[in-house]
């Protein structure tokens, strides 16, 4: 079972690979840590086989971090669309979200996406 910082990592990474090569500093700034503590979890995973890591360069996902950083990065769209659609402001939905993605049960992140379909057909 892997760890929620973890998570945070490989979602962060599979975010900044979107647009670009992910960059240890950027990283740090957005886990909000200093740059050594990101090298540090970056050899960490490397060394679990999720990323592909090479001292000050290459910050990539293996096949193995790719599908655990998707699975992460969907269920936090799924629980912020959720949220919104409850009236949550969106920061809050946005902060939330990074919180819940982590803990809920398969299930219940299930329940909610069947949640949003269905209230996605009644509307229409």
């Amino acid at each position: 079972m892997i760890g929620e910082r973890s998570e945070e990592y490989l979602e962060v990474i599979y975010v900044l690979s979107m647009n670009g090569r992910p960059k240890v500093r950027e990283i740090a700034r957005r886990l909000c840590v200093k740059p050594s503590s990101v090298v540090e979890f970056l050899r960490k995973l490397a060394n679990e086989g999720y990323i592909i890591y090479e001292k000050g360069g290459k910050i990539e996902l293996t096949e193995k971090g790719l599908k655990v950083a998707r699975e992460i990065y969907e269920r936090h769209k799924l629980l912020k669309l959720f949220l919104e659609s409850l009236g949550v402001p969106r920061e809050i939905a946005e902060e939330d979200a990074c919180k819940m993605e982590h803990i809920l049960h398969p299930v219940t992140i299930s329940k909610i996406r069947e949640y949003l379909v269905k209230k996605s057909f009644s509307e229409h």
